[in-house]
């Protein structure tokens, strides 16, 4: 797929993306003696988009600080046949021209690359809820806090680690297969944050 690398320009706010069928669906297993199995499991039919759409690609032009041939994370509505190209790399990997706000992170060596706009974060939660000897399994999140855990160089308010006070709801959460692992990430926008926590 190299020789698509850079050959395309979008036009407008768009990147392109190759988005191989099954990407998903395949997860790597270590047993107790150390082996390695891989194990298919099948999104198609989840009720949830998040889970059952596709989230995840290879960048085909570059796009900010990512390079093309970088794997890239997206939002879960932005690959539709309105979007698709008529370029079919094999029988597998379709492209597409999606828009650019839907482009969140980027992934090499399996470690997420933030870019511009976005941060990588992680939800807050209450202290642990007893009544006698009884504990509440669920947690209760706290709805407008969330905890950096990487950013771009861009975002110089915050820094990693720091808290930052969010619109409710801007714990978008992003499911993905990283390194062969299921993988759930919280993406933040940078112009959902309206403070930070000072302790």
């Amino acid at each position: 797929m190299e020789h698509l690398y850079n050959t395309i320009k979008p036009v407008g706010k768009r990147v392109v993306i190759a988005v191989r069928s099954g990407d998903k669906d395949s997860h790597k297993v270590i047993r107790d003696d150390g082996t390695e199995v891989e194990l298919f499991v099948n999104t198609n039919y989840s009720w949830d988009g998040k889970i059952s759409n596709h989230t995840q690609g290879t960048l085909l032009t570059d796009f900010k600080n990512l390079k093309a041939g970088t794997n890239v994370l997206f939002n879960h509505n932005s690959i539709t046949d309105e979007y698709k190209l008529d370029i079919e790399p094999d029988n597998l990997t379709s492209v597409y021209a999606i828009d650019s706000n839907m482009l969140h992170f980027g992934v090499k060596d399996d470690q997420v690359i933030c870019i511009d706009g976005f941060m990588l974060a992680e939800r807050m939660y209450e202290e642990e809820a007893k009544f006698g000897s009884i504990i509440l399994a669920d947690k209760k999140k706290k709805e407008c806090m969330l905890k950096i855990l990487a950013k771009p160089e861009s975002v110089t308010e915050f820094e990693v680690g720091d808290i930052a006070i969010v619109y409710k709801y801007s714990d978008y959460e992003m499911n993905h297969n990283i390194g062969g692992q299921r993988t759930t990430l919280i993406r933040l926008k940078y112009t959902d944050c309206i403070g930070k926590w000072e302790n």
